[in-house]
């Protein structure tokens, strides 16, 4: 089990600040130990005070827990003071530790200064394995606040003077979120296009300990980064609404995520057993047969959304699976699963079914919400690209009903299979719609 120290301000409202990093550890499965160099007096739209903890007080901290502990790495956050920082770089230059980060905090987003002394600080950096400067920090460090990724790039290289092996420059406050990795050599960029619109307080904490807790572990640092980026980025999609201002960074969502894992291969195994228990589902199982998806919370990608592998088809006159329900095994209703999620994140699960005029009719009797797409109308780019044409069928068909309906569909088009998508926020939802069509269609009860 690896043990990262943890040098940083305390913060009341536990969002950010050494309370965020030690959240970030445990959740990551790893031990943190805290060292507090201030007590911050802050809420999430502002900081207030600060006040600095004796040097004695801290120096006392980390001889003790040097002398008991075998660090595995040390993420460094608010240092106050000029001799806060001297004092932390001939503690560190003394005890030889690995993988040090450090994320230079200097002012809070509304101008309270937490670092006194920048000059001081950046003479921590040859120190440091990585350092994770904002935009703001890059500013008054270097004088010039970058603006777009090209400038984001020429900055780190000028960081990368001070004698720092390795640069991560944030750009979050961007219109498209970018952070650009330099280790010397060569560049790493990852760009997420926002979805949290309200500010989210302690992100750069929850970063910056995850980067070393993953080096930690012994990654290399771009797939530490990498890795970061994602657990960040859980944190951010599951922020907390519990205060008058900001929402708190959430480094559980990454926890509830994994564990959720299990919950949704057994939804689909339950919603796969209530389709074989209506025989008259089975017309609705189109030429190309079904599948019914369902995604983890958060979902970004296709091997967070699960799906019968082989898809579900009839034999005898009872749908069944060609083989279990699994991960990334179904990139069609993926897609649709994912692109929904996009402006409903509840919207986890659909089904595809065949399409027919009745099933259509008896659908709208019902008072389903109904969208239809022509895909004739489809981008002739679109259609050129594998795996581009249902995200597209259903951003569409989201944009013209203006929420989420519950069916979608097309008659085909040259060498596509006329289709239904049916959505709904977990697979039993799904399942039930189709049964309720199906009871309606074929008039049983």
């Amino acid at each position: 089990m690896a043990i990262i120290l943890i040098i940083a301000g305390f913060d009341p409202t536990g969002g950010a600040g050494l309370q965020a990093d030690l959240k970030t550890i445990t959740a990551l499965g790893e031990v943190g130990l805290t060292v507090p160099t201030a007590l911050t007096v802050q809420d999430t739209q502002s900081v207030k005070a600060s006040y600095v903890v004796e040097k004695k007080v801290i120096k006392q901290q980390l001889d003790t827990l040097f002398s008991d502990f075998c660090i595995d790495a040390v993420k460094i956050g608010m240092l106050p003071n000029t001799e806060i920082v001297n004092f932390i770089g001939e503690w560190l230059s003394q005890h030889h530790l690995p993988h040090i980060v450090i994320d230079p905090v200097i002012k809070a987003k509304k101008g309270f200064i937490l670092n006194e002394s920048t000059e001081a600080l950046v003479k921590l950096f040859p120190l440091a394995e990585l350092i994770t400067p904002n935009l703001d920090e890059v500013e008054i460090i270097l004088g010039k606040k970058p603006k777009n990724l090209e400038e984001m790039k020429e900055a780190a290289k000028k960081l990368k003077n001070f004698g720092v092996k390795a640069i991560l420059v944030k750009g979050g406050e961007l219109e498209t979120a970018t952070d650009v990795l330099f280790d010397g050599s060569d560049f790493y960029i990852w760009e997420v296009t926002k979805r949290q619109l309200q500010p989210v307080h302690g992100t750069g904490c929850v970063l910056s300990s995850a980067i070393a807790t993953f080096l930690a572990k012994g990654l290399f640092l771009p797939d530490a980064v990498e890795k970061a980026k994602k657990f960040v980025t859980l944190a951010i999609e599951g922020a907390l609404r519990v205060s008058k201002g900001n929402l708190l960074s959430h480094p559980y969502t990454w926890i509830e995520q994994k564990m959720a894992c299990y919950e949704v291969i057994r939804a689909l195994k339950r919603a796969l057993n209530r389709l074989q228990e209506v025989p008259y589902v089975s017309p609705f199982v189109p030429e190309v047969r079904s599948n019914l998806a369902y995604a983890l919370p958060y979902a970004k990608t296709y091997d967070q959304v699960a799906a019968f592998s082989g898809r579900l088809s009839v034999v005898e006159g009872k749908v069944v699976a060609c083989g279990p329900p699994d991960f990334g095994v179904s990139q069609h209703m993926a897609s649709v699963v994912l692109k929904a999620m996009e402006f409903d994140s509840e919207y986890r699960s659909a089904m595809n079914i065949k399409y027919r005029d009745d099933f259509i009719e008896k659908a709208k009797k019902l008072g389903y919400k109904i969208q239809e797409i022509v895909r004739k109308d489809e981008p002739s780019e679109t259609k050129s690209i594998e795996g581009l044409s249902l995200p597209w069928i259903t951003e569409r068909a989201i944009e013209q009903f203006g929420s989420l309906p519950d069916l979608v569909y097309d008659k085909g088009d040259f060498g596509k299979e006329a289709m239904i998508r049916v959505l709904g926020k977990h697979p039993q939802e799904v399942v039930q719609k189709v049964i309720k069509l199906a009871m309606e269609v074929f008039k049983y009860a």
